[in-house]
């Protein structure tokens, strides 16, 4: 999150440089420069360069991408839970606790797939 921004001339910054690039080394906050009254760059800690370089360093895409592979891991690891479940309800076993177990039970007695609201089996 960003706090307090410094927004100075260039003139002003090179008149004290050295003081503001430690104010901006110890407060861990930025400074915006300024030429003819446009932001043209700006001095950030370097812990927020790496924050920085780290979100450029893939595109949207890949990060699209990826987030989507994941989210096909996740849904195929609950498809292949619900058939275990199943697969032990079948045999008369518990699955999840008591409780989870006599819903589930319900649920396939009564004719109800009871993994089909589950929103992350749910493919948009």
């Amino acid at each position: 999150m960003i706090g307090d921004i410094r927004a100075l001339s260039i003139t002003e910054f090179r008149d004290s440089a050295a003081a503001q690039l430690r104010w901006v080394e110890e407060s861990g906050e930025q400074i915006w420069l300024k030429r003819q009254g446009r932001v043209v760059s700006a001095i950030v800690p370097l812990y927020q360069l790496k924050v920085l370089d780290a979100l450029l360093s893939t595109s949207v895409e890949e990060k699209a991408r990826g987030m989507q592979a994941e989210y096909t891991a996740h849904a195929l690891a609950k498809k292949v839970q619900a058939r275990e479940e199943l697969a032990r309800l079948e045999r008369g076993l518990d699955c999840g606790g008591a409780l989870r177990t006599r819903m589930l039970r319900r649920q396939i007695e009564v004719g109800r797939d009871p993994w089909e609201k589950d929103a992350v089996l749910v493919v948009v």
